[in-house]
């Protein structure tokens, strides 16, 4: 069994005697820490907290990896890679707030990567109880490996591996009536994120990635989400597909373009809606212009030509969710 280090707990291998106060020294504080609940009583029963006389260290009762050639470090490290996450349906999750929302919604979590020595505060052992409880394969990690599998500069020692679901146009929930964001081309990761955390914000139903660039299981966009990725259903097509889609549904699509006749503020987003959204560098493509519906422009009034994509979809869906409010 390999072992390792909790934290705040500081041993380093003796001998003789000096050994034996030490370990006294060590029980004395894991018992402490046990009475105070810093660590979860079923993450104790877990960890097992028994010493490994031989290293002189605290043996732990989970899979661990201390070496940066193991072949979970390498699988972790291409996971960054689009293509290689398309073939292994799976994709990285980082952080303590996305992997706990991952786990609230229910989604389905293959194996929990911890490592207390990034845990900025040892409440942080709540995950990996919660993880464990939904019987997710946790793998306690040294630091050495985790820095080389994390994508952040300042890890917090929590890194998940979840599977990917594909969601069709018609898997998509939809409200009485509908709310949809739709977002078309987007290129940027980051905004693909955080278009998701505006979307939950403002109650949508749903995301539509429409011919995306930026690909939805990107490590930076369900980062820049904030956890919203677990929540928001979301699902990517092209723009011919949704088109007859909406049509079929009875859904409106709203555009945002610069060149449209009528401001935001005039266009009724009482009904069934799909705000629709483009990439700033180029807007939306003659396909959405051309399609029934209603175009409406963001009023600007100093130099600015365009505002960001999230931005645009934040103002246009509070303004949804502004008129419903006034309408029920």
């Amino acid at each position: 069994m390999v072992t390792a280090t909790p934290p705040h707990l500081d041993y380093r291998h003796r001998s003789g005697a000096q050994t034996d106060l030490r370990k006294a020294n060590l029980r004395k504080q894991v018992e402490d820490l046990a009475r105070k609940a810093v660590i979860p009583k079923k993450i104790q029963l877990r960890l097992r907290l028994a010493m490994d006389a031989r290293h002189g260290r605290m043996a732990v009762m989970f899979e661990s990896i201390t070496s940066v050639r193991n072949p979970r470090v390498k699988h972790l490290v291409r996971l960054r890679d689009s293509s290689h996450r398309k073939r292994q349906g799976r994709f990285p999750v980082e952080g303590r707030r996305e992997v706990e929302r991952a786990l609230k919604t229910g989604w389905p979590l293959e194996t929990l990567y911890f490592c207390p020595d990034f845990f900025p505060r040892v409440d942080a052992y709540s995950v990996v109880e919660a993880a464990d409880a939904a019987s997710v394969d946790c793998v306690l990690m040294d630091k050495v490996p985790f820095a080389k599998a994390s994508l952040r500069e300042n890890p917090d020692g929590i890194l998940a591996v979840a599977h990917t679901r594909t969601l069709s146009l018609d898997d998509l929930p939809a409200g009485e009536p509908p709310l949809l964001l739709v977002a078309q081309g987007i290129e940027k990761p980051g905004n693909l994120g955080a278009l998701l955390r505006t979307a939950d914000a403002t109650g949508a139903d749903a995301l539509v990635a429409c011919d995306p660039v930026a690909d939805l299981y990107n490590p930076n966009a369900v980062r820049a989400s904030q956890g919203s990725f677990f929540h928001v259903p979301a699902a990517a097509t092209s723009t011919e597909v949704l088109l007859d889609w909406l049509a079929d549904k009875g859904i409106q699509p709203v555009m945002t373009t610069p060149g449209a006749e009528r401001t935001l503020w005039e266009a009724d987003l009482t009904g069934a809606v799909a705000v629709v959204v483009g990439a700033e560098a180029s807007g939306l493509p003659s396909a959405w212009l051309a399609a029934p519906g209603t175009s409406v422009r963001l009023p600007m009034r100093g130099l600015a030509d365009s505002l960001n994509v999230n931005t645009a979809a934040a103002v246009c869906l509070y303004e949804a969710m502004r008129q419903r409010s006034s309408a029920r």
